[in-house]
């Protein structure tokens, strides 16, 4: 009866207590040294250790690091034990020896008193009793263990309490070992000793029985007790089953962690990691197993079900949904199924009364909750893609075969007035294949196509594409508690909606979050966002703050199969990708089964601790503590980064800066956790490390200096001194030469002093030439004066002969010979002059007769220089446009197209080999015209003259004889349009003419 009772209690503790689970497995073909895991604890700092046949082994989560080359005569051990709080962790090597992991690394220390692992009493070895199945102990070998106030020995068929004080002994006339395992266990400071015989758990004290408990799970001779004191943990084994065992307020609390499907019978050692939820079974010949546990529930359809490929679904009631088949599930599994035939899994949806709305092919069904979910066939020839509804209106957003030919669907948006689908209120058509929409406030929506996202006015009936420039597959569209409109894609991401404007969101490390489903925000301000590779989690106001700085960065929390899913890809596709339970649970669709879990109780795994203490250089490892030398000639370092993370390895998101590379920006690095280094030069670097600790983007920082010493040809003093010996060669040579120069310059003087004699004479000579040519050009100059000043005598006299000419009525042949020669001779000297004239009479005629008009300076300038710039290419010059493309004036296009025509004439002709630069300004009114060369520059005197003459024009005499007559037309131009020019000889070459001109419509 006793057994029965037994087997019951067991059966139902593991309906309660079972939970999903994740097995890893590692041996010898992926990290271990030796298959058979003898011990297994965690120290302070958070590494894992456990003991092999073939070293000692730390593990952080993703790497194993085997410590087999230590100074003993064999690689064996077995227990830990000793105190992981206060760092000091043992194990026992060979010959006595004892192992000391200290500051996270193994090391060989002497025996002491405080640490051993066995005494000798009364001429028998006692053997430290830290665990009950490390040893399969043999007949006669006696254990003990220390306690706060004495110390235990046990013996084959009793047990002996020693008081440290008082030394008064107690003994219990008990058989302490069964099957040669002893059948005591410790629990914090209680000791406790397995009665088989009166099925009870006897509690000690002091060497006394103080009281019993009834266990039946403990006291089954089927069940097999790990416990290890150095861990405080006790396990119960029985079958396939593993169970905690703890002891508090005076009684034990059994709670069952895992049922296996493979038999227990190889597990010598155990660890359960209470922070991340993961069971560490070592066995004896297959390794190590981790078991995760998870808060994500997968539940699949029944086994006579086809497979569980999920898509659209709905909240029923408080705790389950229902798919388009009628198939209701819970976190536990099947509930009912209310028999839903031939519909399509991608559409489903409640009405006001909450009867359902399904499809079947281009039929809309709808299955009437108050007739048992009777079904009714409400529409036919329909394609009903999404739908809601509100007070006013029912909406339907529905697929169309195309009509022009092509294959493929159009949308169009419907709005009735009721659920009979017959009174059309609205219609709104897009031209691509309807997804989703919803509705964005009261006189607009929101409507996706796999083309784009749309704004529909309600009011004007007008439909805003708000993505014109890009194409976007609109996967779903979601509004937070804060009022926000997010869009989800496929392929491109998921994007804010902001003021008519899409704002895109950053993607993660792998770039899953590109094809993201649906988007549900739990209570905390978390977005839980399904994708085909993944469930990511990111808070609201880290994607919020992004949006306003896009410097900000963006962490992605994921969770993959090692979470609980049965597969990583989850399903969009449908107008429902995720519910909200009244309970609070979310509930994804995936291409393996429903998702369940809450998010509230879904904890993120952060690294707490980080190590840089370990570095491979040239392939030879050096551990170092803050400051890491190496030698010059080492030309690769591979440092480390330890980091203790037992949780999935994509959110460990580790980044590293180096000081004196080409790039001090933080790189992200790989889950090895190395950062390799080549080639390094010289110098004192910084080494900066920083890892993410917690969702709202905080990070811890870590910082070790490289120190790298130099050769000794890049020492300072052997620079100095390379230094001091060039500048000692450099004085010699400077002595030398100067001594050279001084011999060279005296022969130059000596040649210099003959040749200046000569060339005295020759400019004597050229002296009297000088003066020669001056006096000539004196009288050229006079004569042309008089020339110009006697221009008055052949006008005055062509006009007389031409008088006389037209007062006689009859000329003879000699006469009008004698008038038509003395009229070509005289009207011959005034062509050349007239010719000059003329410009600027047929200017100031089309000036008095123009109508001012608006035009480009850009290009009326453009046109001059195009009409120049075979001249000037003649010259090797080059004419530059620099006017400003967008003015525009209202100047006389004539008058001012003929004096840039001069002055452009002028710099053409007095500039080879340069540029001259056109260039413009405008302020207000006024314009500002400046044209630059390089040519030889115009005479300071002509400068001064032209000054003078612009300023009093009226009244200065006009030397024509001396400087010709473009200036002087382009000053009776600018004085046409009330401009005004300045005249600058450049510094170096050159001449620049400034207009300055008034931009103003002539009334």
């Amino acid at each position: 009866m006793q057994k029965y009772i037994s087997s019951v209690f067991i059966f139902i503790f593991s309906i309660i207590y079972s939970q999903q689970y994740n097995i890893q497995l590692y041996n010898t073909d992926n990290g271990l040294p030796q298959n058979s895991v003898k011990d297994i604890i965690k120290d302070k700092y958070g590494f894992i250790w456990l003991t092999t046949e073939n070293g000692i082994v730390r593990y952080d989560g993703m790497k194993f690091v085997v410590y087999k080359n230590l100074p003993l005569n064999n690689q064996r051990f077995t227990f830990f034990y000793g105190y992981p709080k206060k760092d000091s962790i043992f194990t026992t090597g060979d010959s006595g020896k004892i192992l000391l992991i200290n500051k996270r690394t193994p090391k060989v220390t002497k025996t002491s008193k405080r640490n051993v692992d066995f005494i000798s009493r009364d001429n028998v070895n006692y053997f430290l009793y830290s665990s009950n199945y490390i040893y399969t102990t043999s007949p006669g070998m006696s254990l003990y263990f220390p306690c706060q106030e004495g110390i235990y020995f046990i013996r084959e068929n009793s047990i002996k309490y020693i008081n440290n004080l008082s030394k008064a002994e107690e003994n219990l006339n008990i058989k302490a070992k069964y099957k040669n395992i002893a059948r005591i266990f410790v629990i914090d400071k209680s000791v406790f000793f397995i009665d088989y015989q009166s099925k009870k758990i006897q509690k000690i004290e002091r060497g006394k029985i103080v009281s019993s408990y009834n266990e039946p799970l403990l006291t089954d001779a089927k069940s097999k007790i790990y416990w290890s004191r150095v861990n405080n943990q006790v396990f119960v084994f029985n079958g396939n089953n593993i169970y905690r065992c703890d002891y508090k307020d005076n009684r034990f609390k059994i709670s069952k962690l895992v049922q296996l499907a493979d038999n227990t019978k190889n597990i010598i050692s155990v660890y359960y990691d209470q922070t991340y939820r993961k069971l560490y079974l070592g066995s004896s010949t297959y390794g190590l197993q981790i078991i995760s546990f998870t808060d994500f529930t997968s539940i699949q359809r029944p086994p006579s079900k086809p497979e569980s490929v999920f898509y659209a679904t709905l909240p029923y009631g408080n705790s389950s949904v229902i798919n388009t088949y009628g198939e209701v599930f819970s976190r536990n599994g099947f509930v009912e199924d209310k028999h839903f035939k031939n519909t399509v899994p991608f559409f489903l949806a409640y009405d006001q009364e909450d009867n359902i709305i399904a499809r079947k092919a281009s039929d809309l069904l709808l299955y009437r909750k108050k007739k048992a979910y009777a079904k009714t066939v409400s529409k036919r020839n329909t394609i009903l893609v999404d739908f809601f509804f509100d007070a006013k209106r029912y909406y339907a957003f529905e697929a169309l075969e195309k009509t022009d030919g092509t294959i493929g669907y159009s949308g169009v948006l419907m709005i009735y007035n009721d659920l009979s689908f017959k009174t059309v209120k609205k219609r709104f058509f897009f031209n691509d294949e309807p997804t989703q929409f919803l509705k964005f406030d009261e006189d607009h929506l929101l409507a996706g196509t796999v083309k784009g996202l749309y704004k529909v006015s309600l009011k004007t009936n007008t439909i805003i594409k708000l993505n014109p420039n890009t194409g976007l597959s609109v996967r779903n569209i979601i509004q937070s508690r804060d009022g926000n409109f997010w869009i989800t894609t496929s392929g491109k991401g998921f994007y804010l909606l902001k003021n008519n404007r899409l704002i895109k969101m950053p993607y993660d490390a792998d770039n899953n979050i590109s094809s993201s489903h649906t988007i549900l925000e739990d209570q905390n301000g978390f977005f839980w966002i399904s994708t085909n590779n993944g469930l990511y989690r990111v808070p609201e106001s880290q994607l919020l703050r992004y949006a306003q700085d896009k410097k900000t960065k963006v962490n992605y929390y994921r969770f993959s199969k090692i979470s609980g899913f049965k597969t990583n890809e989850f399903n969009g596709g449908s107008n429902v990708c995720g519910n909200k339970l009244g309970n609070g649970e979310f509930v994804f669709p995936s291409l393996d089964g429903l998702v369940f879990f809450n998010p509230t109780k879904i904890k993120s795994y952060y690294p707490e601790n980080i190590h840089i203490e370990r570095a491979l250089i040239d392939g030879k490892e050096q551990f170092f503590n803050q400051i890491l030398n190496v030698k010059p000639e080492s030309s690769r370092i591979d440092i480390f980064i330890d980091t203790p993370y037992y949780s999935n390895p994509d959110n460990l998101v580790i980044e590293t800066k180096l000081s004196g590379t080409t790039n001090v920006k933080w790189e992200s690095i790989g889950k090895d956790g190395k950062f390799s280094i080549s080639n390094l030069t010289y110098g004192n670097h910084t080494f900066i490390v920083r890892i993410l600790i917690s969702d709202q983007g905080k990070y811890t920082y870590k910082k070790i200096n490289i120190i790298i010493p130099p050769y000794f040809y890049q020492t300072v003093w052997f620079k100095i001194l390379i230094g001091s010996v060039f500048l000692l060669i450099f004085y010699f040579l400077a002595r030398w030469r100067i001594s050279f120069l001084k011999k060279r310059n005296h022969e130059l003087e000596e040649i210099i002093s003959s040749r200046t004699k000569s060339l005295s004479d020759t400019v004597e000579k050229l002296e009297i030439t000088k003066i020669k040519l001056h006096k000539e050009i004196e009288q050229q100059k006079k004569l042309i004066g008089t020339i110009t000043h006697d221009i008055t005598t052949p006008v005055k006299f062509i006009a007389l002969t031409a008088k006389e000419a037209l007062n006689q009525k009859e000329l003879s042949g000699q006469q009008s010979g004698k008038i038509l020669s003395s009229i070509y001779k005289s009207s011959d000297q005034l062509y050349n002059f007239t010719i000059t004239l003329k410009e600027y009479a047929d200017i100031y005629t089309h000036h008095r007769s123009d109508k001012t008009e608006l035009y480009s300076l850009y290009k009326l300038i453009e046109e001059k220089r195009v009409l120049f710039n075979a001249i000037a290419e003649n010259h090797n010059t080059v004419i530059i446009n620099n006017i400003d493309k967008t003015l525009l004036v209202w100047i006389s296009k004539n008058i001012l197209s003929a004096i840039v025509h001069n002055l452009l004439d002028n710099s053409v002709k007095f500039t080879k080999n340069g540029t001259i630069t056109i260039e413009s300004a405008k302020e207000e009114d006024v314009i500002t015209l400046l044209i630059t060369d390089t040519g030889i520059g115009m005479d300071e005197k002509k400068i001064e003259y032209y000054t003078k003459l612009q300023d009093n024009i009226e009244n200065e005499k006009l030397l024509l004889q001396k400087y010709g007559m473009g200036l002087h037309l382009v000053l009776q131009l600018l004085q046409m349009i009330d401009g005004k020019i300045a005249f600058k000889k450049n510094t170096l070459k050159g001449t620049s003419f400034k207009l300055i001109l008034t931009n103003k419509k002539d009334d």
